[in-house]
């Protein structure tokens, strides 16, 4: 005679099963979120280092400006705008003065941490958003303004020249006893056609003339 096995034991058994069955679907979940959170962290890491290198890659690593490349490209863009909309656009040279003297007496140490300094102090003399500062290259610096005048670009150029002399850094190689600046403008008015070239080259021209004339100073050139 078979005996048919009683009820709460094949409910005991499906309970079993499904407590087993439960336990390793929530392993698997609760390991399948713990794995998508690791991973979205990873991709937030990443996007953040990538981030961080596309920035350092358009830095000078010095001083904190954009670099050669940052202001190539800037520069051509702001000469495109400019002359589609036939708006002013100006460019400031600035170099420092007797810089070459400052390494010689106080060290390249010394010499760096100048250029931090200037870097800075051009940085926070800009206030629109446009306005850009770059490192040309060595004691070299290079501000963009567009839409800015060739007055207006005179004025900005001499509150530069005033706040690097404002640092009051140190330096016995100068006539000045402290560390300055010269400068030089070029605007193009967007009245003849130039090319951009020739705007660079009106700056780089200012500037020897503002180191001829004695240095510490502002000279401009306006172009068409």
């Amino acid at each position: 005679m078979e005996v048919a096995p009683a009820e709460i034991d094949i409910y005991a058994k499906w309970k079993a099963r499904a407590e087993k069955v439960g336990t390793i679907m929530a392993l698997f979940c609760g390991t399948f979120i713990g794995l998508s959170i690791l991973l979205a962290y990873s991709l937030r890491q990443t996007a953040r280092a990538e981030s961080a290198l596309r920035t350092l890659a358009r830095t000078d690593s010095l001083t904190g400006l954009a670099n050669r490349r940052t202001l190539d490209e800037r520069l051509e863009q702001e000469w495109r705008r400019a002359v589609r909309t036939q708006r002013p656009l100006s460019l400031l040279f600035v170099d420092l003065d007797h810089f070459k003297a400052y390494n010689d007496r106080y060290g390249h140490q010394a010499g760096d941490a100048a250029l931090a300094a200037v870097g800075r102090c051009l940085a926070e003399q800009l206030h629109r958003p446009a306005d850009l500062a770059a490192r040309y290259g060595g004691e070299e610096f290079v501000v963009v303004l567009p839409d800015t005048n060739s007055m207006g670009a005179l004025s900005i150029a001499e509150s530069l020249r005033t706040a690097v002399a404002q640092l009051a850094i140190d330096h016995a190689g100068s006539e000045q006893g402290r560390l300055t600046v010269s400068i030089g403008a070029a605007s193009w008015q967007g009245l003849v056609a130039n090319d951009v070239a020739s705007v660079v080259k009106a700056a780089d021209e200012a500037l020897y003339r503002a180191k001829a004339i004695g240095r510490n100073r502002v000279a401009g050139a306006i172009l068409g």
